[in-house]
């Protein structure tokens, strides 16, 4: 494998345009991936499946805060990809795959993934903290901390104020999601696969995501769809949906960044 010892000053790498006609590409192109990978793939899965039953276990209690914690800990998942895209990288470049060299792909950009990761984490701190003053400001005094999920699920849907909170909590927090998903749709592949500066891989996704805009508005979709689904499943459905969907994502980089 080759390696640039240095980091290259700030480039325009240029972007291409896809179309809707490649997202069942990018999921057909993960799943090969995946099928490729099935240990490795199935271990970060449940990695990803455990951390997510565990907050459920330690939110029992305020199912409320759950709702907030995992979608925080879905801001962080261009990130916590990293280790997948490795994986798809090194399949792509006919080298052996496995997870022990995935799991130290941090390596390869450390300070540039790190400097994102620290972004990243600064946002999901940021959204807890927002979730927890919408929280307040729609209930107040009300035992929303002490009910079940099925209980808080029936205050949602079934009151006014329910339904304005669930409006206001999916609006905040789609400003964070945007936020995670402008810039780590193209920056976490390019600096492992690259070694670029934050900067010109910040720069490259938001120009990946303003030529594509209409497409990358239906892959965001559909990430949240597929990652929504496996959350529900009791956070069971993880262990195929988050190895899924960062191996497509990392073909939807691919095919929008051109190499020079």
């Amino acid at each position: 494998m080759q390696s640039i010892s240095t980091e290259q000053p700030f480039t325009e790498y240029p972007v291409r345009q896809v179309t809707l006609a490649d997202i069942p590409k990018w999921l057909s192109q993960g799943w090969d991936d995946f099928k490729a990978n099935p240990l490795s793939s199935l271990l970060y899965g449940a990695i990803f499946a455990v951390v997510g039953i565990v907050m459920g276990i330690l939110s029992i209690n305020n199912p409320g805060f759950y709702v907030a914690e995992a979608a925080g800990f879905m801001l962080l998942g261009p990130f916590l990809a990293l280790g997948l895209y490795d994986l798809s990288y090194r399949r792509a470049q006919g080298e052996p795959t496995q997870f022990l060299q995935s799991a130290v792909a941090l390596q390869r950009n450390p300070v540039n993934l790190t400097l994102y990761a620290l972004f990243l984490g600064t946002l999901m701190l940021l959204w807890l903290g927002m979730s927890a003053v919408v929280m307040s400001l729609f209930f107040g005094d009300l035992p929303v901390t002490e009910q079940t999920y099925m209980g808080f699920v029936n205050l949602l849907l079934a009151t006014k104020i329910g339904w304005l909170f669930t409006l206001a909590f999916l609006s905040v927090g789609l400003m964070f999601a945007l936020v995670s998903f402008v810039t780590g749709v193209a920056t976490v592949p390019m600096l492992l696969e690259r070694k670029v500066s934050l900067v010109t891989a910040l720069n490259t996704s938001i120009r990946a995501i303003l030529a594509n805009w209409k497409v990358m508005l239906w892959w965001a979709a559909t990430i949240a769809v597929i990652i929504g689904l496996g959350i529900l499943t009791f956070d069971i459905g993880l262990v195929i949906a988050m190895p899924l969907i960062s191996y497509a994502s990392w073909h939807a980089y691919r095919d929008m960044v051109e190499m020079v």
